[in-house]
């Protein structure tokens, strides 16, 4: 009998995320494409001081919840408009945002939801991870190793204890978006 397959780990997708930015910002004429759009954005941003940041956080918090959508585009827009510590703080917001949407669909609406977004094999797959229970140690432990895209569904269907996860939520998210946003101005200065 064939052991299931691993879930990919939040370390992996980080290192992925540096090699793709390397690539691109080693190839002077696509990274000054992309350095082009990021400037023309950036007024409508400024313009819009409430909007824009709103919009920022709404993003980032759909890619807490999809899988196949990514907050990659919007950190060298982030960092530009409004500088590292508010593309931080915006970035982190929505991410958390995200978890306790993701958390909500799976605790409140259930499995047959859950299901419509992904499959229940993957479904088994993760909610094997997640004991029941609920110690904000466990739950720092699943925060940090899983894709935040998912981990919030599973601990929501087990029907983790509310307080554990979010303050494991608010905690691993942190070092997430401190190294995501670094890694960002890092892409937006070339280095």
């Amino acid at each position: 009998m064939r052991d299931a397959p691993r879930p990919r780990h939040r370390t992996t997708d980080i290192a992925i995320l540096v090699v793709v930015l390397a690539l691109i910002a080693l190839s002077a004429p696509l990274h000054g494409r992309i350095a082009a759009w990021v400037q023309a954005v950036q007024p409508t941003l400024m313009q819009h001081p409430v909007g824009g940041p709103a919009l920022f956080v709404v993003l980032a918090a759909l890619s807490a919840m999809l899988m196949f959508f990514s907050s990659l585009v919007l950190i060298p827009i982030g960092v530009v408009a409004w500088g590292q510590l508010t593309c931080f703080m915006l970035l982190w917001g929505g991410w958390f945002l995200g978890g306790v949407l993701t958390y909500s669909i799976g605790r409140f609406l259930g499995r047959p939801v859950v299901e419509r977004m992904v499959s229940p094999k993957k479904i088994a797959q993760y909610e094997a991870r997640i004991p029941r229970g609920g110690s904000f140690g466990t739950a720092l432990l699943i925060q940090l190793s899983v894709p935040t895209d998912m981990a919030g569904y599973f601990f929501g269907l087990v029907k983790y204890r509310t307080g554990s996860f979010l303050a494991a939520l608010a905690l691993a998210e942190l070092p997430y978006a401190l190294g995501t946003v670094y890694v960002g101005k890092a892409f937006v200065d070339r280095q």
